[in-house]
């Protein structure tokens, strides 16, 4: 072990504790405030953005996810079965929600969601709650689960 470095100083409390500060701060605010602060730094055009997302699949113990209205209640995420994009239904998983810059591929907006969630009923909300935030007119891409006939009707 390298002088000065003790067994105590080799766990993951502290990474824990920064953890805890960054959800009970608000991640997603977080995020966009440090990619405001960025974007206009560095003079990324905002014009257009694009939307998606992707699950992810994780091994373990995750509880039933059953109890989605105190996860809810509670600001917590549900690990649970949804459409697995990697072809991996026996396995439960959670959502992260990305939207980024149409000028170099900037991520602008991240969102973790449950892993029941379906795109094509968030999307618009996301896109609504992304205009709040930045409060910018722009042209907004997604995938073919942004254009439902309820999105549509609601977006003209």
């Amino acid at each position: 072990m390298a002088e000065g470095i003790q067994p105590e100083h080799l766990n993951d409390e502290p990474l824990g504790r920064v953890l805890d500060k960054l959800y009970d701060a608000g991640l997603t605010e977080i995020f966009i405030r440090v990619t405001l602060s960025t974007a206009d730094r560095f003079g990324v055009k905002m014009d257009s953005f694009h939307l998606d997302s992707s699950s992810f699949h994780v091994h373990g113990d995750y509880g039933t996810g059953t109890d989605d209205e105190a996860s809810a209640q509670s600001g917590l995420i549900t690990i649970t079965y949804g459409y697995s994009r990697d072809h991996r239904p026996d396995l439960k998983q959670f959502i992260l929600d990305l939207m980024w810059s149409g000028d170099g591929d900037i991520p602008l907006y991240l969102r973790v969601a449950h892993g029941n969630e379906v795109d094509s009923a968030m999307f618009r909300t996301l896109m609504a709650d992304f205009y709040k935030q930045w409060q910018i007119d722009a042209l907004f891409v997604a995938d073919a689960a942004l254009y439902t006939e309820d999105n549509l009707q609601m977006i003209v």
